[in-house]
């Protein structure tokens, strides 16, 4: 996963262009190649209240101060320029450039990330510390970059199919419109990526898994303006995956009402990891806005490490390939991994036999009850399958993963002792 990120981290990525045509052909190629279906939507198409913008491209930029020197280099760092900037060439003063400069004072020695997607403008990002050190005199300013009306913003997007019968779908979605940022921008994606290789991998899957990878926002819009029936038919839990490759936390962003399943298995998933977070729906910030806005209403809550914007480096240039790592992002997958184990084994159940059933007599003291000395509660596990707790809630009674239930539950029902109740009306 880290090699990957560094793959794609020198790209310049922006809600449209080359570059993120580029990064999804990478991420494919990262699966086995033609797996992600690649779609693309004109500019100018409606899609709700929006509209798709015009397509952007950037080959240069920098600018050249007084005495020669070249400042502000695209090609040293894309972060330099206004992200979606429109093309200048000209020369002026140093009080109508600095008009055009953003910088970060409480940061001197980072470049911020900045755009301006809906709003034509030319600007630089530039490091304070190198601001407060510009002279009087003309500069020159010159950005290569094009918008075109008569472009195309791209979105790809990949069903895993269930092993089983059923419609059933959960969504992992994450965005990859940002240029050079680590933690923000790629872990989402990466991640993504090998968690897809891995279902793939897997010989039984209860659900449909649909990957969703969007330049944020105005692309999960789209998605959702071609599919929201479709969706809200058949999603039964969704995650959008943001900042999840560092080492300093793990966040849960709820759904407005903090009661769907999604917000279930993910707070039963994460509570106990390393300094856990949980937020509501009044901290979001990336594609759960969208995906649970009030006449979309679906199941999506937002997985991070550390929360977008909770971090200091978040959309600067510090936020790079030494602030994530190959542990942080192992420990976003495996979170991942985890609440996807715990979806698969969720149920609710209900005993078949009056008061506590015989375990001896089918041999279940001896398999389940004596592990590496201490004993097994399989007793509490029958007693709360009273057909209304689901494995989740009678996991969190035991204070274990739902998915550690999975050996045990299989023995029952080899035994006949428990029956699925094949519903799930509790949570939607």
């Amino acid at each position: 996963m880290y090699e990957l990120v560094c793959e794609l981290f020198p790209i310049c990525r922006s809600i449209t262009g080359a570059g993120f045509r580029q990064s999804l052909k990478i991420l494919d190629e990262a699966m086995g190649g033609g797996i992600l279906k690649i779609h693309s939507i004109a500019s100018g198409s409606k899609v709700f209240d929006w509209e798709v913008p015009a397509e952007w491209e950037i080959n240069n930029a920098y600018i050249i101060t007084p005495n020669g020197e070249k400042i502000c280099d695209f090609k040293q760092n894309n972060l330099h320029v206004l992200n979606y900037s429109t093309g200048i060439d000209t020369e002026l003063d140093l009080a109508s450039l600095q008009e055009h400069l953003y910088s970060i004072e409480e940061m001197p020695d980072a470049i911020p990330y900045v755009t301006s997607y809906y709003k034509r403008r030319w600007g630089f990002c530039i490091k304070h510390e190198d601001r407060v050190k510009l002279k009087e005199g003309k500069y020159k300013v010159f950005i290569d970059a094009k918008h075109y009306e008569n472009g195309v913003l791209n979105y790809a997007d990949l069903l895993i199919p269930s092993t089983q019968e059923t419609k059933d779908e959960i969504l992992i979605s994450t965005y990859l419109c940002h240029p050079s940022m680590a933690n923000n921008e790629l872990s989402g994606p990466v991640v993504a990526t090998f968690l897809a290789k891995w279902l793939l991998e897997l010989k039984e899957r209860k659900y449909n898994y649909r990957f969703v990878f969007v330049p944020e926002t105005i692309g999960s819009i789209v998605y959702l303006s071609k599919h929201l029936k479709y969706l809200q038919k058949h999603i039964k839990a969704g995650f959008v995956l943001s900042c999840i490759g560092d080492d300093n936390a793990y966040s849960l962003i709820h759904t407005p009402s903090e009661n769907t399943l999604a917000d279930k298995v993910a707070l039963h998933t994460l509570k106990d990891k390393n300094n856990f977070k949980e937020f509501s729906f009044l901290d979001r910030g990336s594609d759960e806005r969208q995906y649970c806005s009030p006449l979309v209403n679906l199941p999506v809550v937002c997985v991070c490490r550390t929360r977008f914007g909770d971090y200091k480096e978040y959309h600067t240039s510090k936020d790079d390939l030494n602030f994530i790592s190959e542990e942080g992002l192992q420990g976003g997958l495996k979170a991942m991994q985890e609440i996807i184990m715990n979806l698969e084994v969720n149920e609710i159940y209900q005993n078949t036999v009056f008061c506590e059933p015989n375990l001896g007599k089918r041999d279940l003291y001896i398999d389940h009850c004596k592990r590496e000395g201490r004993v097994e509660n399989i007793l509490s596990f029958l007693a709360y399958c009273d057909g209304k707790n689901d494995v989740l809630d009678i996991a969190s009674k035991l204070s274990i993963q739902a998915y550690e239930l999975k050996d045990l539950i299989e023995k029952l029902k080899f035994h006949k002792l428990i029956q699925s109740k094949n519903i799930y009306k509790g949570i939607q």
